[in-house]
């Protein structure tokens, strides 16, 4: 109970990162905080079952490769321990090659810290650490990708399949969406741009729905042949938190955060595209509300999505959107999913 009120009071404090001489208070505070929790914080979930399956790997190949070259050396905690540090290097060298090019110092750490109390890092590190690692590098290939050196995107992408084989559906997800909106929206020449159109929430919202209503109805004939196919109608209820719980908390989030990113600039190409790839996501995820038999590929793409919020809350933080990027830490601190991995201590 303390950890998680402690984790709780972490984000409501983020109101104080907004006052320049509090903000460094706030930091050191987080990263005492951050200390505590980690030194005191029981193993829960999928990690008991990790450390369980050291013995018996039946990983993908390079999770299982890691296991198997760290297993002759360390008992299976100190195996799944420092794999987890491996992650959480992983994290940082993400987040560092979308913040890179910003000389803030001050800010940039401060965006470390909100990732580090993201619910996308705190599930991840401490419950799906595949599907956590297989997304990190699926978004270091998406940068990549927007970077226009595609040939390096797809080879790192081929990297995450082989910590996680579901991967791949997001990573093509991602690219369809992003190919179209540059074609549509970014690129010269076309329509969108010779008008000097701005991309709003509710052509965004229009635009979505009406690909997701099509999508929810197709998706049973396209999901069958993929590594998903073993989510329908599959529901594991002991220990998990309804999906439409963490989804409304989470949809007020976006709604009120993108409120004070304003309209989607194509000047901002990057930072503008993941924008785009969250909207879609998260009205995705509406539509699966309405499907019980989707509740385990839900919880499987929620877990992407806290992803990319993550890094969108780095971004958010270093281009100055303050008041979206307190927003979205104000919502964790509500994230029951996030709260129960920290454990009951």
């Amino acid at each position: 109970m303390i950890l998680s009120i402690l984790y709780s009071l972490q984000h409501l404090l983020s109101v104080l990162s907004k006052n320049k001489k509090l903000k460094m208070c706030y930091i050191i505070l987080s990263f005492l905080i951050f200390i505590f929790i980690y030194t005191l914080k029981p193993d829960t979930y999928d990690i008991i079952s990790y450390v369980k399956t050291v013995d018996y790997p039946y990983f993908e190949p390079l999770f299982t490769f890691l296991i198997l070259l760290l297993r002759p050396f360390f008992d299976n905690r100190v195996v799944i321990f420092i794999i987890q540090f491996l992650i959480f290097i992983l994290t940082l060298f993400t987040i560092n090659l979308y913040l890179k090019k910003y000389e803030n110092n001050n800010d940039k750490i401060l965006s470390y810290i909100y990732v580090l109390f993201s619910v996308g890092f705190t599930l991840g590190i401490n419950n799906g650490l595949r599907s956590y690692t297989a997304s990190l590098i699926i978004f270091i290939s998406i940068y990549l990708y927007l970077q226009d050196k595609k040939i390096k995107s797809f080879l790192v992408f081929l990297i995450s399949i082989f910590f996680h084989y579901s991967s791949f559906i997001f990573f093509f997800v991602i690219i369809i969406v992003s190919f179209f909106s540059k074609k549509y929206y970014f690129q010269k020449h076309t329509f969108f741009y010779n008008k000097k159109m701005y991309l709003s929430l509710k052509i965004l919202i229009i635009i979505f729905i009406l690909f997701v209503m099509i999508g929810i109805f197709l998706l049973p004939f396209f999901i069958k042949y993929t590594p998903y196919a073993g989510y329908f109608n599959r529901n594991i209820i002991q220990g998990r938190v309804d999906f439409t719980i963490k989804y409304i908390p989470m949809l007020f989030i976006y709604l009120f955060s993108e409120f004070y990113f304003g309209k989607i600039d194509r000047n901002d190409y990057i930072f503008s595209q993941l924008r785009i790839i969250r909207a879609f996501f998260i009205i995705l995820m509406g539509g699966f509300v309405f499907f019980n038999s989707l509740n385990e590929l839900s919880s499987r793409v929620l877990g992407f999505y806290y992803t990319l919020e993550m890094i969108i809350l780095a971004l958010a933080n270093v281009k100055n959107y303050k008041n979206s990027s307190i927003i979205i830490n104000l919502g964790y601190s509500m994230a029951i999913n996030a709260i129960n991995v920290i454990g009951r201590i």
